[in-house]
């Protein structure tokens, strides 16, 4: 075991907090937390709180940034193609990178509460090819994945917003700020039938 590896191994015994714009959730164990930093519901910019500790980033936690290492490192590594370059043609095999780009067709449903659509909607546009199909649900085609969409979206949301993301091509979803009941309905109710492809 390296280094890095018993150091998130021993540090997972505590547990953390997490701030998704101004709502607190958790607390959730060490191994709750690897499990949403592998889903990709917890990034390094998502606030955390370990224990009674300051609320930081997760990437400046010293447990937690660990983690966002370790995923790094776990890519597989090939030689860089001939054609092309940069971090990804040398850090993961061709077919890896072309299934990682592969587009998709998304449902995103967001409740729009506590701002203006105008934000949003712009945010959403700048995702790839989308039509908003009542006030509530767009159609989105893009390369990206539903937790990255997450991501990008939830910036232009506020603290009364819920938001969505079906990834209608693979069978996923990401979500925010639906609460720990929500996201304990959505888990025992979305089961993947495609266990190959998990």
């Amino acid at each position: 075991m390296s280094v890095a590896s018993a150091i998130v191994s021993d540090g997972l015994n505590s547990s953390w907090r997490i701030n998704v714009s101004g709502q607190v959730y958790g607390p959730y164990t060490g191994q709750q937390i690897k499990a949403f930093a592998t889903e990709g519901r917890l990034a390094p910019h998502s606030i955390v709180q370990a224990g009674d500790g300051p609320w930081i980033t997760a990437i400046d936690d010293p447990v937690l940034g660990q983690l966002f290492v370790q995923k790094q490192a776990q890519k597989p590594t090939a030689p860089a193609p001939a054609q092309g370059f940069g971090p990804r043609g040398a850090a993961e095999p061709a077919s890896a990178a072309a299934a990682e780009h592969t587009s998709a067709n998304f449902v995103v449903i967001a409740d729009l509460r506590s701002r203006g659509s105008g934000p949003f909607e712009a945010a959403i546009s700048r995702l790839g090819d989308v039509y908003r199909l009542n006030p509530l649900v767009w159609l989105l085609h893009t390369d990206r994945t539903a937790g990255t969409i997450r991501n990008e979206l939830i910036q232009h949301m506020g603290q009364s917003d819920h938001l969505v993301i079906v990834d209608a091509t693979r069978g996923k979803t990401a979500w925010f700020n639906l609460g720990p009941e929500g996201d304990s309905k959505i888990r025992r109710v979305w089961k993947r039938t495609d266990k190959s492809s998990s």
